[in-house]
């Protein structure tokens, strides 16, 4: 994959602090303390995906991201801190961060980073339509740790560190598979890491249920013959209770099918795993089975065609 590398050991002394700024802000990025960075070192590597997410490996002396970007575009994005120790200020909560934590929060949150030593970073900003549909519980105006306690979140990190390690070695046909383990690990640590399915009650059961029926659906987005039925019977449950969860989440099992079905989809035809294959082949693959309403089914989910959005995605590739 293309891939933009930098370093300030070819920059003047003078100049790194202005030039480091900039390399920041580049990456959307907010400095807290710019008097900071007047002595100091640090490179960055750069890629952005086919689907928009980016990923960012920094490695820098210590220095303070803190505040908003108000230049975000809606994404969802992660901090994992590779080497060196930093602290999190979010909410009013002050925690301390080491090798294996890991940072996620909302893009345009106030919130702020202080590395305390030289550090690796490695920053994955990832499209909220990417992400947000997924989340049983919307992330919401949150920054927060997800730490490194339980065994799912030591994997996670591990992925992590692993992506920072090989930036340079990795192709665009294998970053498609990486971002979905991504997104499914960051919706497990999520669904883990202290809501609401967490906490017990009533409330707590149907959303850990919720978050259950989920996860089977998504193994069987390829069967058009998946229904409310077949689910709830899969489930050992009625199918009012079944819609009864997804009401509750504000949607329905029919609206949530399809927009699984559409983001998956959406993922596919920018793939260049998929590229040979005809977006009739990619829209039956996913369950639907008439060409013409997924047509206008994407359209009026994504606000283009499916070979407009599949154009679109071979311009940015190449």
């Amino acid at each position: 994959m293309p891939i933009w590398t930098f370093s300030l050991d070819t920059v003047p002394a003078a100049e790194r602090q202005a030039v480091w700024i900039d390399t920041l802000r580049r990456l959307k990025l907010p400095v807290a303390d710019p008097a900071a960075l007047s002595c100091m070192t640090g490179s960055v590597s750069v890629t952005t995906t086919a689907l928009g997410s980016e990923f960012a490996v920094v490695r820098s002396t210590a220095q303070t991201f803190g505040g908003r970007n108000a230049d975000h575009n809606s994404a969802i994005w992660l901090a994992a801190l590779i080497a060196g120790e930093a602290v999190l200020e979010a909410g009013g909560v002050v925690t301390t961060m080491q090798p294996g934590s890991i940072v996620v929060g909302a893009s345009g949150v106030d919130s702020t980073l202080r590395l305390t030593t030289d550090f690796e970073m490695l920053f994955i900003k990832l499209p909220q339509l990417a992400v947000g549909p997924r989340l049983i519980i919307p992330l919401g105006q949150r920054v927060g740790l997800l730490g490194a306690q339980s065994g799912i979140q030591r994997i996670f990190h591990g992925l992590l560190a692993n992506i920072a390690g090989t930036l340079d070695m990795l192709t665009d046909d294998q970053f498609q598979p990486i971002e979905q383990s991504i997104i499914e690990f960051l919706v497990a640590c999520l669904a883990s890491d202290g809501r609401i399915e967490s906490r017990g009650g009533a409330a707590g059961a149907r959303a850990s249920h919720l978050k259950r029926i989920c996860m089977r659906i998504e193994t069987m987005l390829h069967d058009p013959e998946l229904s409310l039925e077949t689910v709830a019977a899969d489930n050992g449950v009625s199918s009012r209770y079944v819609q009864k969860l997804f009401t509750g989440s504000a949607t329905t099992f029919s609206s949530y099918l399809k927009r699984r079905r559409l983001e998956r989809c959406y993922a596919d035809l920018v793939s260049p795993i998929h590229a040979q294959l005809a977006i009739s082949e990619i829209c039956f693959r996913w369950g639907f089975t008439d060409a013409a309403h997924f047509s206008r089914a994407f359209r009026e989910r994504f606000g283009l065609s499916p070979s407009q959005h599949r154009q679109s995605g071979g311009a940015a590739r190449a």
